[in-house]
């Protein structure tokens, strides 16, 4: 029966009974990574599927974007399946008019990010039950922690991470001094109500694994965030972006490791969780 569980909640995360969909996109282009392979875009609301957002677009390969450049205006298609996206077909709109300033959007506020080894701020935040809670009430305890929103529909991103923090919960389940969090940088719509009907259900059986709510702790949201580097903006403005990171924090807050991005794989980072903790339960 045990094995069956992960397994379950995987359906009401992707919500998609269709395997593969493509939705019409049309935005300003903000960066183009050739060596990632993929494509930051403040794009415009996608019709029955996502509110605008600024996001990164994988592609298969970077010939596709030969004649696209920055600040260029674009359409594409934007291809999801159950178990990655990417975008293709792309047509230049005309150039933007639009100039944004260098690093408008990522701003991860150098200056405030901690190095691997050093201890990070004391930081509070609310849990699915409305109940306060912080790093503090777990200084003696190593905590994996990733941000999330739940307004995120692409598979292969938010959803993706809170199904790895499942696998690894699952895995770690009988370690009592170490935590898995999901953050959500979502401080307007993601409430601890909303955030106990998305994910009440999936995480009651495990004591090791919390959701926290940001809606009253801004402040703190953006020195947790800064000093791991990672980055949110356009929460007020309903036209969210941001980047992905998972970090491991040990005993006494003091900042381990840094995973970037939403490709790391649940099978890898619990090998390296268990060097930490294979000495504890």
């Amino acid at each position: 029966m045990k094995k069956k569980i992960i397994y379950l909640f995987i359906p009401l995360l992707f919500s998609c009974s269709e395997a593969y969909k493509v939705y019409e996109v049309t935005g300003v282009v903000l960066e183009i990574d050739e060596n990632e392979k993929s494509i930051l875009v403040d794009h415009d609301s996608i019709s029955g599927f996502m509110m605008p957002m600024v996001m990164p677009f994988k592609i298969k390969n970077k010939t596709i974007l030969k004649n696209v450049t920055k600040y260029d205006s674009i359409s594409f298609d934007f291809i999801i399946t159950e178990r990655t996206s990417y975008a293709e077909n792309f047509k230049k709109l005309g150039e933007s008019s639009l100039k944004f300033e260098e690093d408008e959007f990522w701003e991860e506020d150098e200056y405030q990010q901690k190095e691997i080894g050093q201890k990070l701020s004391e930081v509070n935040f609310i849990d699915t039950k409305g109940d306060s809670t912080s790093l503090n009430q777990f200084r003696d305890n190593y905590i994996f922690i990733s941000f999330i929103f739940t307004r995120c529909p692409v598979p292969n991103m938010c959803p993706a991470i809170v199904i790895k923090n499942g696998v690894l919960a699952r895995k770690f389940k009988d370690y009592s001094k170490l935590k898995f969090i999901m953050v959500s940088f979502d401080y307007i719509y993601d409430t601890p109500l909303v955030l106990d009907s998305f994910y009440g259900s999936i995480i009651q059986e495990f004591p090791n694994w919390m959701v926290w709510s940001s809606v009253k702790n801004i402040s703190d949201l953006y020195t947790l965030t800064s000093e791991v580097g990672s980055s949110y903006w356009g929460i007020e403005e309903n036209n969210i972006g941001h980047n992905l990171r998972s970090v491991l924090i040990g005993p006494g807050r003091k900042l381990l490791k840094v995973w970037k991005g939403d490709e790391w794989l649940a099978g890898e980072v619990g090998k390296e969780l268990n060097n930490y903790v294979k000495f504890i339960k």
